[in-house]
């Protein structure tokens, strides 16, 4: 399995360059499905200026599945409170930006190949779900995970939470390494979910360090960079950005997959 996420929703950009909340082709039920996103309240997708509260890198995607044969991805990436990375579009003709210099353009271009394979992967996967488990569409699917860092050397906050079709529904502890609930109404989908995340290693443990470590550093090398060289973005963490991305898609591709699969009718 391969799945979601690159991108935050906190006070990113200025409205000017927010990513459009819809694709104009979108259909009158598709409106309606995406309604609560379009609602959200300004601070979600863009803000006035960046934050200058504690460093943090913040990864969204948000995908809607108005049927098992189209999807419309959203989402963006964050580094220290300035955008990072844009991603918008149907399909496989979704459009990936890096707007800061973070790779060389020949290695930005083979990350730029394996994002879109990822997202045709990513598409698969929920068509196989949805043969094999019959899925309710439309179908949104956001998953908001990163790490920050407090001023003052204190313990950073790391999270991963996940909604479907709008509302919440499960997020990540990292300090027991399990997955909660974060709806109070009793569900077997819900309980099914939480004792599938909370079986694999994958998604506990290796979350947890993808989080708190993998994250973190990168955070920290960017703290470090900006301090040596102003706002300019040094070369000697590229590498990690690609590993942060790549990282990021195989620990979420076992719970997304899961989680498409709980929103089944059959589940």
């Amino acid at each position: 399995m391969v799945l979601t996420y690159l991108f935050p929703w906190r006070q990113l950009i200025k409205p000017k360059a927010c990513l459009s909340q819809k694709p104009k082709s979108f259909s009158l039920r598709m409106l309606t499905t995406l309604l609560p996103l379009l609602l959200l309240p300004s601070w979600v997708l863009c803000s006035q200026e960046a934050s200058e509260g504690p460093q943090s890198f913040h990864m969204l995607q948000i995908s809607y599945f108005h049927d098992p044969y189209h999807v419309w991805y959203q989402g963006n990436a964050s580094l220290g409170g300035h955008l990072t990375h844009v991603l918008e579009g149907p399909d496989t003709n979704a459009t990936i930006l890096q707007l800061q210099p973070l790779q060389e353009p020949e290695t930005w271009a083979r990350t730029e190949s394996s994002l879109k394979l990822y997202l045709l992967q990513f598409h698969g996967l929920v068509r196989l779900v949805h043969q094999e488990r019959r899925l309710a569409f439309p179908l949104t699917v956001r998953c908001f995970l990163g790490c920050e860092l407090p001023p003052g050397g204190s313990r950073a906050h790391v999270f991963f939470q996940v909604a479907v079709n709008g509302s919440s529904f499960v997020s990540f502890r990292p300090e027991t390494a399990l997955w909660e609930a974060d709806t109070q109404t009793p569900s077997k989908v819900v309980t099914y979910t939480l004792q599938q995340l909370n079986t694999y290693n994958r998604t506990r443990y290796e979350l947890r360090e993808f989080l708190e470590d993998t994250c973190v550093q990168y955070v920290q090398n960017h703290m470090a960079m900006k301090n040596m060289n102003g706002s300019q973005t040094g070369r000697s963490y590229t590498s990690l950005v690609l590993g942060v991305l790549v990282g990021s898609f195989i620990i979420a591709a076992m719970a997304v997959g899961i989680f498409l699969c709980t929103s089944g009718r059959r589940c």
